[in-house]
């Protein structure tokens, strides 16, 4: 019991770190924005978002796209237009103090952090109880009774759908970033845009379950 009080305290303790941060992380997940860009630059893109999405930028001079945005899209939400938009010109972004850093993919596998996510709820299926079987005999014993085995319980393999969903190559080309499951928490070292991700799967598995 003390172990796992301990271990919640840390959960405290490594949640995003101010209140303009979280505010910043959740207005990202939520707002949804109908854009169409034709031949933008990423300076262009990046004032439309402070000004649509009232967020805080820092533009990395270090961070370009050599060719122009175009994108059209609808009632996307702000941190899946930034992967949109930055991946596959392998740049990121983190989040400091309630600010939005658009930098490069470089500089952010020396920005990884650690989050701890309590999945505890997850990892099983609700148990299913062994009855009892109730069987009339024929001799003078006349009723025999005998428990049902209990089925065992695979734990649910979340590590494994989380890197196979979220992250792409950056738990084994990132040397910093690392995903594992002890005594039902998810401790997950990665960028702030990765935890985002596996924050929204956890949310949806914890929503369908």
């Amino acid at each position: 019991m003390v172990r796992v009080a301990l271990l919640l305290a840390v959960v405290s303790a490594a949640a995003p770190q101010d209140e303009a941060s979280k505010t910043l992380w959740n207005r990202m997940r939520t707002l949804r924005l109908d854009v169409d860009f034709s031949k933008t630059t990423l300076p262009d893109f990046v004032n439309y978002l402070r000004e649509v999405a009232d967020i805080n930028i820092v533009l990395s001079p270090k961070a370009e796209i050599s060719t122009p945005i175009t994108i059209k899209a609808k009632d996307v939400t702000v941190s899946a237009l930034l992967r949109l938009l930055l991946k596959p010109n392998r740049i990121g972004w983190r989040i400091e103090d309630g600010v939005l850093m658009i930098v490069p993919d470089s500089e952010l596998q020396s920005a990884v952090r650690l989050e701890i996510i309590d999945v505890r709820d997850l990892l099983l299926p609700i148990r299913d109880f062994p009855g009892i079987e109730i069987t009339l005999n024929t001799d003078d014993v006349g009723v025999s009774m005998s428990m049902q085995e209990d089925e065992v319980q695979e734990e649910f393999p979340i590590v494994d759908l989380v890197k196979a969903h979220v992250g792409g190559k950056s738990w084994d080309e990132n040397p910093r970033a690392s995903i594992r499951l002890m005594n039902g928490l998810l401790f997950v070292r990665n960028t702030d845009e990765v935890i985002l991700q596996v924050r929204r799967i956890v949310a949806s598995l914890r929503k369908y379950k």
